[in-house]
This record gives C-alpha cells, structure tokens and sequence, in this order.
C-alpha cells in the first residue's frame, strides 16, 4: 500500500473526490490550461498580492473548488515557482530582449531547422513548436488540470535573499476569448510575429481607426498576406481590436508533453491588460492568484507525487524519465 503524508486517509478521500469532479467538469468542456508574464503595454504592471495562501494539497483542491466561476466560463490554470513573477509570455516578459527581435527569431529558426516545420500547417502550430524549443514567443503555457499548475508553483527557486514563494494563477475565461488552433482570431495574433516593429507599431498607432481604413494600412495589408498564405480565401475584415486581445487556445495534441500536462495556450496580441477577479467587461479574462509559501513546497510536492503527479509523467521522454528514477531510488 502506498505511503500518504500524515493528512489523514478519509481527507485526501474527499479531497480527491473533489478534484476528480472538478477535473470531469472541465473535460466535459473539452478544453485545456497552465501558466503567466508582462507586456509591451500594460497599466499598472508589476507585483500583485495572492488572493489566497495555501500550504497542502487539500487546502489548494478546496480553495479552486469555491472558486466562483461565470456561467458560460472555464478555468485554466498556470503554474510559477516565484509569486513575483509577473504572468506573460517568454517574448513580452521586460527582462527579455527579445520583442525587438520577433520577427527575425521566427525567421532564423525555421531557416536553421526548415524540416522541423514542413508538417506545420499554419503559423500558430509553428509558434507551438518553437516554444517547445525553448524560444520565446507570443503563446503562454496553461493546463486544465490545477494539480499540474500546483506542480509548477511548487519547484525551488533558490535565492539568497529571501524566501521564494510560487503561485497558482487561475484564469476564467469567457466563451468569446475561446478558440482553436484554426480560428481566424488566433491566425492574425500568430501571424504578428511575421511582422517588423515598425509594422507592429502601425497597428498599435491606428487601432481606433474604422475597418475598412484600417486594412488599407500597408502593415495590415501586409498582416492578411501572410494569414492567406495559410487561409487563401480569408476576408480582409480585421477588428483592430482584436490585435490587443488575448485567447486561450486549445492546440493540436501533437506532442506528448501537451496531452501530459494537460496543455493548452493563451495567446497575446499587441496588448497586455490584466483584470483581477471580478469586472464588468463580461468578455474579459478574469484571474485569481494562489500563492505557496516557500516552505510548503517540499512537502506539497511529496503530496503530488503520491497521487501520480512528478517530473517523469508530467515530462513523458527518456531523460525526464531517467531522472526521475534517479531522484526516486536516491531518497
């Protein structure tokens, strides 16, 4: 019989009853979640206090079970294993360089690598890919299993200074910020990182530009070019609007750490704007932050690998695998 922590057996019973439920009203969704960052225009960035501190596992599965959720919404969730970290993707963080370099980063890695590509069909899939490899982009991670966030949250972070505490991020998101990885929506987000930063810059400074004027700007012009190279009878009709918003998207299960960790996207335009809990704006994705006292992490991670959850399922290849083991059998 396996060894549980000394929570006591009839707890983690209910608890994992609870979590079981939550995990059904998500698949009946068919949809995914997991992770967060900072961006090129964002009001009031920076640090931003938990609205809740947990310290097991049961009190985490309590905790995203009360949480209020709108009629027509689901919940992703993102993992960080530092609380001051603030939720963007890699290529929109302000400690990276690399917003300035989008359109050649694309470039330069397909031109290394063209036949790691050839199977991709559209530039959402390509983007997908990259970021598997490690280059940052426009797209951040998320799961719709909150004990995969958890397992996240819960990874050291070493500093000299202080304790680090990790954090949960819970995103709910409304029906009309959902897509799939074939929605017209998210092909003009993807397709931004195929343009310079001057172009960029051109959408950003017209955005309150009507419709029709706004696809005679020669960066727009140049914005459907690409799209039709994916979509060759896509309608020039772009809502600048829609270039600053974000979306979560459920991606192709084509890779196995994506259908391991329960994988899934959101996606950023030209803008960042974060809302915490609730608004009034019913199309706007709300989120909810959990934070994990440093000092909780060891043991909740002992927790999560009691009820199956650790490095070698979460990361299904052979050297994820390997060290697993080694952890396992050098305790």
């Amino acid at each position: 019989m396996p060894s549980f922590p000394d929570i006591g057996l009839s707890s983690y019973g209910r608890a994992w009853a609870t979590f079981m439920d939550i995990c059904a009203t998500i698949d009946r969704t068919d949809q995914l979640v997991h992770q967060a960052s900072e961006g090129i225009v964002e009001p009031g960035g920076g640090y931003v206090a938990a609205d809740i501190s947990v310290s097991s596992v049961i009190e985490f599965i309590d905790a995203v079970s009360k949480l209020p959720k709108r009629a027509t919404s689901i919940h992703t969730f993102r993992g960080q294993r530092n609380a001051e970290w603030i939720d963007n993707p890699g290529i929109l963080r302000q400690s990276s360089k690399m917003i300035s370099h989008e359109y050649s980063a694309v470039r330069d890695l397909q031109s290394v690598h063209p036949q790691e590509f050839y199977q991709d069909l559209n530039m959402f899939d390509k983007l997908v890919r990259m970021q598997h490899y490690g280059l940052p982009t426009r797209l951040m991670d998320v799961s719709s299993n909150p004990l995969v966030a958890l397992f996240f949250a819960t990874e050291p972070y070493r500093s000299t200074k202080k304790d680090i505490d990790g954090r949960v991020v819970i995103y709910d998101v409304p029906k009309i910020r959902r897509k799939y990885f074939d929605s017209d929506s998210v092909s003009c987000v993807s397709n931004l990182a195929n343009l310079t930063d001057e172009e960029k810059a051109e959408l950003l400074e017209n955005e309150k530009l009507d419709i029709d004027d706004f696809q005679r700007l020669p960066a727009c012009d140049r914005l459907i070019q690409f799209i039709r190279t994916e979509k060759a009878h896509f309608r020039p009709a772009i809502r600048p609007s829609d270039l600053s918003r974000a979306y979560y998207v459920t991606p192709k299960m084509q890779n196995n750490r994506i259908i391991a960790q329960h994988g899934a996207f959101i996606i950023f335009g030209l803008r960042i704007v974060r809302t915490q809990k609730s608004t009034e704006n019913h199309n706007a994705i709300t989120r909810t932050l959990i934070d994990i006292p440093q000092a909780a992490k060891a043991p909740i991670r002992r927790e999560l690998d009691t009820l199956g959850l650790n490095a070698g399922t979460l990361f299904p290849d052979l050297g994820h695998a390997a060290s697993e083991i080694v952890r396992k059998y050098s305790q």
